[in-house]
């Protein structure tokens, strides 16, 4: 039989703490570029109360992110086409989607991190009480 120490689960529940990390760190990054785009679907909706003289003048430019090239062709999109975008269902679901995701990948981590401290303080209580000399000492 294969006896499994403390310590492995703590140092799997660490490998599995790094890996949700880096989850929860590029589940961020289209909830931040999705509310980016929300937001100038705003500015669009009403471009005279934004300082903008005409609606065709309101863009949203990917490539600022560094998600596709600079040479790339649509990379850049304006007026009435952005409008079609902001007014869809997909939209708008596809960016409530991603804000679930990013907090269910952070309420992991948090999971985590939580039974790598409980799984922590066990074994350091296991070994103290192990100790030939541990109800001597109080």
């Amino acid at each position: 039989s294969i006896l499994v120490s403390p310590v492995q689960f703590v140092f799997l529940t660490y490998v599995l703490g790094v890996a949700w990390l880096a989850v929860f760190g590029f589940s961020a990054v289209p909830v931040f570029l999705f509310y980016t785009t929300w937001s100038t679907c705003e500015a669009l909706k009403a471009p005279q109360a934004n300082g903008t003289a005409a609606a065709e003048s309101v863009c949203v430019d990917v490539r600022q992110y560094g998600i596709i090239p600079w040479n790339a062709f649509p990379g850049k999109i304006c007026g009435s086409a952005l409008e079609n975008i902001c007014n869809t269902n997909e939209f708008y679901v596809s960016y409530h989607l991603f804000i679930v995701a990013c907090a269910g990948a952070g309420a992991t981590v948090v999971a985590l991190l939580t039974y790598m401290m409980a799984t922590t303080y066990n074994y350091a209580v296991l070994k103290f009480k192990s100790r030939d000399d541990c109800c001597t000492k109080f």
